[in-house]
């Protein structure tokens, strides 16, 4: 029994680093042990805003892990639209300013808008 456990778990994990074509999402160490805050090159896609209108931005399969950067201010919303606030939003129902990295598992789609016209790039990391 142990050994079928154990045979299972090495095919599972076989098919689980082999099924996504993205890059794990790594930190790595330098020479005496400290986080560099280096990570790997992920799968990097580039997207072109049109000033105040939402850009639905599909997940790739497999995808866990989003990086952003823009040439502007954006607004994020991870499985949802995004939406510039023009008043309080009180129910968690908002967009984020300028997220840095986000889990994005089981979500398919990322909203993007601006205020601006902008490039965006988000590096996808399994």
């Amino acid at each position: 029994m142990k050994k079928t456990i154990v045979i299972l778990t090495a095919i599972l994990s076989f098919f689980a680093s082999t099924a996504f074509a993205l890059e794990s999402f790594k930190i790595f160490r330098n020479y005496s042990g400290d986080q560099t805050h280096a990570i790997s090159k992920g799968t990097v896609n580039n997207y072109v805003l049109t000033a105040s209108t939402n850009k639905a931005v599909t997940v790739p399969t497999g995808a866990r892990y989003a990086v952003f950067a823009a040439t502007a201010d954006i607004w994020v919303r991870v499985g949802g639209v995004a939406a510039i606030p023009s008043g309080d939003v009180t129910d968690g129902s908002g967009s984020e300013l300028n997220p840095v990295v986000r889990w994005i598992e089981s979500e398919t789609t990322i909203g993007v808008i601006s205020a601006y016209a902008a490039k965006v790039s988000i590096v996808f990391y399994q």
